[in-house]
């Protein structure tokens, strides 16, 4: 079976999913239920969470220059080590594959699994409150994909998160820059910053809505990307454990016109689960 229509059924599988959960949710959940569901929202908002879960990330781009599309699936799991002081370490590793269906200046850009990124930081609060939050790490690329996908180099450099959070809102920024290593000379060394905003609005009903666009500067080529981003999302109580259902929505108001997309579309899919590697610790 095609990749992409294997990946559109099944996204089209989650939704019909989501929307079962939801209405059950609104009809038979207790207040009880519903006051978790919305603790979970408000957790599953903070990058800082203690909540352990795995993320499935649905993306559909669109508005090549030469036409067609191109459809990621991401798979992120998050990984919180609580400490005794309450501080927690945080592992987000990552790995996306990329179904393409597009041109770049004449030449077809083929699919393939993509290098496994991921990221490890130390998260606390600061200035003596518990709602100032931050967190510093490191961000690592290793060049683990496909041939025609890869990075071909090892890529690292450091994070910073720095937020505030409410009873209402998350507001803050994820700060991020990565350097080019062991490079086999076929590409030039990776030299890009990163900025995500964070901007959430906590809803009663676990529902949240905001803006979290990912942008970037490659300093190799000068080219910045922005997006104009929307999302919205709801959290609800299955079978006793939080499940949370996004969809988010990108407007690329500067990128890279030859290889980059005018629109994204996504989907995304994230249950919380317990952490046993943090009983080894």
């Amino acid at each position: 079976m095609n990749m992409n229509r294997y990946i559109r059924r099944l996204t089209l599988v989650l939704l019909v999913a989501v929307s079962g959960a939801m209405a059950e949710d609104g009809v038979s959940n207790t207040n009880n239920v519903k006051s978790e569901a919305e603790t979970a929202a408000r957790e599953l908002a903070n990058p800082n969470t203690a909540y352990a879960s795995l993320n499935f990330k649905f993306q559909h781009f669109s508005g090549y220059e030469s036409g067609g599309t191109s459809f990621n699936t991401t798979f992120q799991p998050v990984l919180p080590f609580p400490l005794d002081n309450g501080d927690k370490v945080i592992f987000r590793p990552a790995i996306t594959y990329m179904s393409n269906d597009f041109d770049v200046v004449g030449h077809e850009v083929d699919s393939g699994v993509s290098d496994i990124s991921f990221d490890l930081a130390y998260a606390t609060s600061f200035a003596g409150d518990p709602t100032n939050l931050i967190a510093v790490g490191v961000l690592a690329t290793v060049p683990t994909g496909s041939e025609s996908v890869t990075g071909d180099q090892f890529a690292v450099g450091p994070e910073l998160f720095v937020a505030k959070l409410s009873s209402q809102r998350i507001v803050g920024a994820f700060n991020t820059h990565q350097w080019g290593i062991n490079n086999n000379g076929t590409k030039d060394d990776v030299n890009r910053t990163g900025v995500q905003l964070l901007w959430v609005e906590i809803a009663s009903g676990g529902w949240t809505y905001g803006s979290t666009p990912q942008m970037s500067y490659d300093w190799n080529t000068n080219q910045a990307e922005i997006p104009l981003n929307f999302m919205v999302s709801k959290t609800t109580i299955i079978s006793g454990r939080p499940w949370k259902f996004a969809i988010e929505a990108n407007y690329y108001l500067e990128k890279d016109e030859k290889s980059r997309p005018d629109f994204m579309l996504g989907f995304n899919v994230s249950p919380v689960v317990e952490n046993k590697l943090a009983n080894l610790f």
